[in-house]
């Protein structure tokens, strides 16, 4: 991790052109600490080399450097999703997953620190945290692993995942996006991880998260004028109770947009008019929201 002095100086950059950088274009995102201070990743610092190159050797100006950065990323992460390239991250997972049956939150967290400086943030949440989750998740079905240390990780990862919520601006035009587990749903971390992509993305989204009652729901949904709303389930129980949650709430707000996802989400329903299936794979994820806002 660094600090905007530092970049600055590895850089030879003002810190004056590093914030408009950040700011004015949206070339980074760096990482705020409690009190506020801006620190930096390897990654950070790798595209900042690399925009200060597009810039002054190649005279390209910021703003179109900036595109071409996201564009380059965004296309690299599509063609290994496509190619099923998975990251070999088992170390990591295995000495979190060690941390956790220790119930030590503090190595959990220091751990954590130190993947967030090795690893770009999408690296950690997505091939190390995900898959950590899920093993945690089968460790405590079948019993080999204490309901208290999954509550311990689970809280460690949402206050990770709160951490960044804040960080990203949202883009004004973008549709408003809730997102809910519904009543009696617990699991939400593919929801947190819906709610990542789209804050990285700039879109205003208001996470409610698990076991969200339907009372007050559509009042809610009116007052922020939300465009779209998310909904994620693990059970194929929880059918009945969305279809309700989309009867009530269609009524209520008559423009209102559904997308659910999970692993309980039945393909079946693919035919209602009234909602989408969140795919699987994060490639395809703005992909479905283009198509739902073009509706």
């Amino acid at each position: 991790m660094y600090n905007i002095k530092a970049i600055s100086k590895i850089l030879d950059m003002p810190t004056v052109t590093i914030r408009s950088w950040e700011t004015r274009y949206n070339a980074i995102t760096p990482i705020r600490t409690e009190a506020g201070h801006r620190v930096y990743t390897e990654e950070h610092l790798h595209d900042l080399k690399w925009l200060k190159k597009q810039v002054q050797d190649k005279g390209i100006a910021i703003s179109q450097a900036v595109k071409l950065l996201h564009a380059k990323k965004e296309q690299a992460e599509e063609e290994m999703a496509a190619d099923g390239v998975e990251q070999p991250y088992e170390t990591q997972i295995k000495d979190l997953l060690t941390a956790v049956h220790d119930l030590d939150a503090e190595r959990c967290n220091f751990l954590l620190d130190l993947y967030f400086s090795q690893f770009p943030h999408k690296t950690v949440f997505f091939s190390i945290l995900v898959p950590l989750m899920y093993k945690v998740g089968e460790e405590w079905e079948k019993g080999s692993l204490y309901v208290a240390k999954e509550h311990m990780i689970s809280n460690i990862v949402m206050q990770r995942a709160m951490k960044f919520f804040s960080i990203f601006q949202p883009q004004p035009g973008l549709p408003k996006v809730m997102a809910i587990c519904p009543e009696g749903e617990q699991h939400q971390l593919g929801l947190i991880m819906f709610v990542l992509f789209l804050k990285e993305k700039h879109y205003p989204v208001y996470y409610i998260g698990a076991n969200t009652p339907l009372q007050g729901l559509g009042e809610l949904i009116r007052d922020k004028d939300i465009d779209i709303l998310a909904i994620s389930t693990t059970s194929k129980k929880n059918e009945t109770t969305i279809n309700t949650y989309i009867d009530t709430l269609s009524e209520q707000n008559s423009h209102l947009k559904f997308l659910v996802g999970g692993s309980g989400v039945q393909k079946s329903k693919a035919a209602d008019p009234r909602w989408d299936i969140a795919p699987a794979d994060q490639p395809k994820w703005l992909e479905i929201l283009s198509s739902m806002i073009d509706k």
